[in-house]
């Protein structure tokens, strides 16, 4: 009496659970089901009890689920998302949470089944006004900035009986601070595109020395006004990496521009590629103020900025340093600090080589590199 009146309660419990439940054996043949199978995927316990398990799933996740089955161990447990099989055939997104039960007959596995739809819908809508909100911001911001940095080129290009010192300098002025901002609408809509998974990384085999030389080489300038040594160790070729040169070239210049900007007038920045063993090597190097030890764990967290980085007025969102960290490991590599109190902070990128076969691919930077 007590096993019957433990099996009834038991059975009891999996009918009140909120998620549509099915408890399957080593066999893959499921052994139970709740009611909220029948309101969520239209099965019924009847119909469903002794059936094999690949009846609720496409056939792409089948093999995963006999891999499951086969060594349903703690490591396998967790929410994974999927499409099931209602029962009119059509696919239902859902999350299913797995966890092994272990019983007299052997272990068996507990799968509670949400469905997912209309979390998938909102987030679809939100990803929609998401991207409405990045092209009306790429429209609204960067057209005009644009403009207004081309006439400034334009009005620096004239010759001094045509503008004045006063003026020339005036122009330098509105010049750069249109650039800084520029670069701050570009900093929003990169993080944008990361938070959502949907920046496109197109890797290809480039030479890194070349790209910090050319890098360097447009922030000679900015050095100059700051009174900050700007040098540069890249002797030779590197052996090609795998990246996308345009986010590359927006690593290293946030970093190059992070360094400037907390390096003092007389100090020096350094930049240096060099090849590893597993790929290349970046280092942006400086003798700036440099960073306690409790904010090297949180530099690359996104808004974060230092005490010393407000106090100063320092211009910047907080948002360079974290967009590097999200580009450097979408290419699948890895970037540290190193920093003492006064002293200065070297910021390394390690990035891996290009494929053998130096093919171009793309992907989302949510996705693995491949």
């Amino acid at each position: 009496m007590a096993i019957a009146g433990d099996a009834s309660l038991f059975r009891k419990l999996l009918d009140a659970a909120p998620d549509a439940t099915v408890i399957v054996d080593g066999e893959a043949r499921v052994v139970l089901a709740n009611r909220q199978m029948l309101h969520v995927l239209g099965w019924s316990s009847d119909e469903l009890v002794g059936q094999s398990v690949d009846v609720l799933l496409p056939e792409r996740y089948r093999r995963g689920a006999e891999r499951f089955l086969e060594s349903p161990g703690p490591g396998s447990t967790g929410n994974h998302e999927l499409a099931v099989l209602h029962h009119d055939g059509r696919e239902v997104p859902v999350e299913v949470s797995l966890s092994p039960l272990e019983t007299d007959d052997g272990v068996m596995v507990s799968a509670a089944i949400r469905d997912i739809t209309e979390r998938r819908r909102i987030q679809e809508e939100a990803d929609r006004l998401r991207d409405e909100l990045i092209a009306t911001v790429s429209h609204e911001l960067r057209t005009p900035l644009t403009s207004i940095i081309g006439y400034t080129e334009l009005l620096a290009d004239l010759g001094p009986d045509q503008l004045g010192p006063t003026a020339r300098s005036l122009v330098s002025v509105i010049e750069r601070n249109a650039a800084r901002e520029m670069r701050l609408v570009d900093d929003l809509l990169t993080m944008a595109f990361l938070d959502g998974d949907r920046l496109r990384i197109v890797r290809e085999p480039m030479d890194l020395a070349a790209l910090a030389r050319r890098v360097v080489g447009d922030q000679r300038a900015a050095a100059a006004e700051a009174g900050v040594r700007l040098g540069l160790e890249a002797d030779g070729p590197v052996r090609p990496v795998s990246g996308d040169f345009y986010r590359l070239v927006q690593v290293v210049e946030n970093l190059l521009t992070n360094a400037l900007k907390f390096t003092p007038s007389g100090g020096e920045v350094r930049v240096l590629v060099a090849e590893t063993d597993g790929g290349a090597r970046l280092e942006v190097a400086d003798t700036g103020v440099g960073l306690r030890e409790e904010e090297t764990s949180r530099i690359f967290d996104r808004l974060y900025r230092t005490p010393s980085a407000v106090a100063a007025h320092a211009q910047g969102a907080g948002l360079g340093l974290s967009i590097v960290r999200k580009i450097v490991e979408a290419h699948g590599g890895d970037v540290s600090v190193e920093s003492r109190l006064g002293v200065g902070t070297t910021f390394r990128v390690e990035l891996p080589y290009s494929a053998p076969n130096g093919r171009t691919s793309t992907t989302d930077a949510g996705s693995s590199a491949p």
